[in-house]
């Protein structure tokens, strides 16, 4: 059985399929379960693609995770200006929807075992210039990045532990971003 030729699709159209397919893929099994085939396959387009337009599944994992850390990043810039709490909630919002990009990054630390390949995946370019880049407000915001990561991670253990699985979801993740503002005003407050 031949396969029905494939239609034709200009570079960015093609690079916008992999990467939709690729984010369909990874949010149903860890990239290592996900061959580039089958990426190329969902997306309806050659696997070849894969190597030239991100350098292989590495280049294209990558760019996953640029494309949800930047949707991250807009959903907090938003209302960062306003209301940090809310900014921050909009924030963990898209991370525990897209929980998946979190295992993807933990994936990645633990099959190469740097963070080289990894995006940046931060706030402090945009809080820097709020907090006059000052390395004390840095290190409360690499403290509330990390703790942003280690619950979308460890949740249900977290939950269990603390007693927090009796509220629901958004409420959980509405009093963890107040706590995280909070630290982040001590800071401003601070300096």
């Amino acid at each position: 059985m031949s396969e029905a030729p494939r239609e034709r699709l200009s570079a960015e159209e093609a690079r916008e399929r992999l990467l939709g397919a690729a984010i369909q893929l990874f949010s149903e099994a860890p990239p290592h379960q996900v061959s580039v085939r089958e990426i190329a396959r969902v997306a309806g387009v050659n696997h070849g693609l894969v190597h030239r337009y991100f350098g292989g599944k590495a280049g294209l994992t990558r760019e996953v995770l640029k494309k949800v850390l930047r949707e991250t990043g807009a959903a907090i810039l938003d209302t960062v200006d306003t209301d940090m709490s809310a900014a921050i909630a909009s924030g963990l919002d898209v991370l525990h929807r897209e929980r998946w990009v979190v295992e993807v990054m933990a994936h990645v630390l633990l099959q190469q075992h740097s963070a080289e390949e990894l995006p940046t995946a931060s706030l402090w370019p945009v809080l820097g210039e709020r907090y006059g880049h000052d390395p004390e407000a840095a290190a409360i915001v690499a403290t509330a990045e990390a703790a942003t990561l280690g619950w979308l991670m460890f949740e249900p253990l977290i939950m269990r532990g603390t007693g927090l699985d009796a509220l629901e979801p958004y409420e959980r993740r509405a009093r963890v971003a107040r706590v995280i503002a909070a630290l982040l005003a001590g800071a401003k407050d601070a300096m």
